[in-house]
């Protein structure tokens, strides 16, 4: 079994950020006995973003992707996630409530662009890692996609 990373934001292609993650993530899959065979960097353009995506799916059997999940309009993974697949996206009402009251518990306004984060990819099951994240989530497929022009 073998997987790639891909680090996601334009930020990580300047001298002034590291992509540090990617090293953690790394350790924690050989640990697991999964070799890391690529590490991507891509910037926040969705088509170079669906670019690598379809790379990554033909060629590994785990992907993960950082970055890209926020309320933005630059934070455009799962959008590319969803094109890469040719799946749509469904607003997930559980998370949509798990974002409201997390913002009211902390006594703030939450601005509708912070919906975005409970856009879900079809066919993707959500998981709750951590309190502080709205999903971290993941997509089975039954076999490797092939690359779509």
């Amino acid at each position: 079994m073998n997987a790639e990373i891909i680090a996601i934001g334009s930020e990580l292609l300047t001298p002034f950020r590291q992509d540090t993650n990617s090293l953690h993530v790394t350790g924690k899959l050989n640990e697991l006995g999964i070799a890391v065979d690529f590490k991507t960097v891509v910037g926040d353009r969705l088509s170079d973003l669906v670019t690598v995506a379809h790379s990554a799916f033909s060629r590994a059997d785990i992907i993960v992707f950082m970055g890209g999940l926020g309320p933005t309009e630059d934070d455009l993974t799962r959008e590319a996630v969803a094109e890469a697949l040719g799946l749509g996206l469904n607003r997930d009402p559980e998370i949509c409530e798990w974002l409201r009251n997390l913002f009211a518990s902390r006594g703030y306004q939450m601005a509708e662009n912070n919906l975005r984060q409970a856009d879900v990819v079809q066919e993707q099951r959500c998981l709750r890692i951590q309190e502080a994240q709205p999903q971290d989530s993941f997509c089975k497929r039954s076999s490797r996609e092939k690359t779509r022009s």
